[in-house]
């Protein structure tokens, strides 16, 4: 039961990161709004200034039209110029408590209060000034003096505006640092909030997901025994859970599967066991019983043949010879197969080539001269491997009698010898028909053979194919240059074979 989904907290984190967003873009704009109050108060109080100092220079000005006029109260030019500044002076005035063209007067209060006090004190004077103007005979130093009053009073304007502009300059750098602060510290918060954020994020997500995908893994190598650790309430605690009841099914399944899997593959080894004695027991009495038979014929005949006293000498020692060449024919089966079983390794030594195939033509050249057939070997001297030369010569006699089989009459047998990336080649060439393609893969099995009944035991290539691999060799057969079979052997040279043939 979810007491707390993974959208609920999805979703505060989202409204967490939106309110976020909301009060850092308040604090932002409430520390530009508040600049910009000072900044245009600021700008205020420096164009009130400029205007007091404007107002200044024009009662100099008048101060010094009214001494010309006192001089010469017939001087229109005089009164004129004097109209015009008088003008100018209330122009400034009026602008002054206008205030700045767009919105209030950002000035403090009693700033304001004061500057209405002083511009009202010098709107009065500039009442009674222009009474006196039109009438020049009147004119005295009280005017003189009226002037000056309103000067020191503008002046005293001039020194409240810079007041308070230096006071909304003082703000503006105060507001500017604490906007500094503020910003600075926003950002810390963020950080931390971002932080915070994150942590939520792998807590609740990333984590529990890891955990998942390498507890998918442990399943993956067959780790079932591994318990999850403490699950979340949520979607993805809820998907681990599944996850984890789910391998347990699995180990469980798989156990009974394994214990079914050995239990069937005991049988089925126990089957392949009696079929491979069925197959053997066949292949022995199939071999065996041929030449059994010929020495049981010979036998009955030549007990015959003596009851009646018809025995002949020369039949006799033909009865005899071919008694004996049967029987030493089911030796040599029997020999063949106990060889194709014996697992012990044999003695190994330094094997040089050359004197082994002098052994081999020795030993097959009788067999060999019957059939007319021709034994042409071609190898390199200081040629050595490492190996048996028991069961190398027996592996190269067996190759050359299949040869010599598959050849016809008169043809040749051809054993050539290289040596090719630290190995020696040595390749037995015939010029019958050759093996089809069909048969390639089961030519080396034991009992497989392509000579017509009571021909061949189907053991022969078996015998090669077991010795060359017990070498850490292979063997392999293809089509000769002539036609026929070619059976390749390739065995490891000896480590000491190249630097002497060097």
């Amino acid at each position: 039961m979810r007491s707390f989904s993974l959208n609920k907290k999805l979703g505060l984190l989202y409204l967490g990161v939106l309110a976020l967003l909301a009060g850092v873009c308040a604090v932002v704009v409430l520390q530009l709004v508040s600049m910009r109050e000072d900044a245009d108060r600021l700008l205020e109080e420096s164009r009130e200034l400029a205007l007091a100092k404007d107002l200044d220079a024009h009662f100099e000005s008048i101060d010094m039209l009214l001494r010309l006029r006192t001089s010469n109260p017939e001087d229109e030019v005089v009164h004129d110029l004097l109209e015009t500044q008088l003008a100018d002076v209330r122009a400034i005035l009026t602008e002054m408590d206008a205030g700045p063209e767009h919105g209030d007067d950002p000035s403090r209060l009693e700033h304001q209060n004061e500057e209405l006090e002083l511009t009202g004190t010098i709107q009065r004077g500039l009442r009674v000034l222009d009474k006196r103007i039109d009438s020049p005979s009147e004119l005295d130093a009280e005017e003189h003096a009226m002037v000056a009053r309103m000067r020191q009073v503008g002046q005293e304007l001039r020194r409240e505006t810079d007041e308070e502009a230096e006071h909304a300059t003082d703000d503006l750098r105060a507001r500017s640092r604490r906007a500094v602060r503020t910003m600075a510290w926003t950002v810390v918060l963020v950080a931390l909030a971002l932080s915070a954020t994150l942590l939520l994020v792998l807590r609740a997500v990333v984590f529990p997901l890891r955990a998942l995908r390498q507890r998918a893994e442990a399943v993956a190598r067959g780790e079932f025994e591994h318990a999850p650790a403490s699950l979340s309430r949520d979607e993805i605690g809820d998907l681990a859970r599944a996850f984890h009841d789910m391998a347990r099914q699995v180990a469980a399944t798989q156990g009974a599967l394994e214990e079914r899997v050995a239990t069937r593959t005991r049988e089925l080894a126990r089957a392949a066991r009696y079929a491979d004695l069925g197959v053997l027991a066949a292949g022995v009495a199939h071999e065996i019983n041929n030449p059994l038979a010929s020495i049981a014929s010979c036998a009955e005949g030549l007990h015959r043949r003596l009851e009646r006293g018809t025995l002949a000498p020369e039949q006799q020692g033909e009865y005899l010879r071919t008694i004996t060449s049967e029987a030493y024919r089911a030796r040599d089966i029997t020999q063949r197969l106990l060889t194709l079983a014996r697992h012990e390794p044999a003695v190994t030594s330094r094997v040089p080539l050359a004197p082994l195939f002098e052994e081999l033509e020795r030993v097959t050249r009788h067999q060999l001269e019957q059939r007319g057939i021709k034994l042409l070997i071609d190898a390199e001297e200081h040629v050595i491997v490492h190996g048996n030369s028991g069961e190398l010569l027996q592996a190269l006699v067996n190759l050359v009698l299949n040869a010599r089989d598959a050849c016809r009459t008169g043809g040749t047998v051809h054993v050539s010898v290289a040596r090719a990336e630290g190995a020696v080649v040595i390749d037995v060439d015939d010029d019958g028909p050759g093996v089809p393609p069909e048969l390639v893969e089961r030519i080396f099995e034991p009992f497989f053979t392509t000579k017509g009944p009571g021909q061949g035991t189907g053991l022969g290539l078996s015998l090669v194919a077991a010795v060359v691999e017990g070498h850490k060799g292979t063997v392999a057969v293809s089509r000769s240059p002539a036609g026929g079979a070619r059976f390749r052997l390739r065995i490891p040279l000896h480590g000491e074979a190249v630097d002497g043939a060097a």
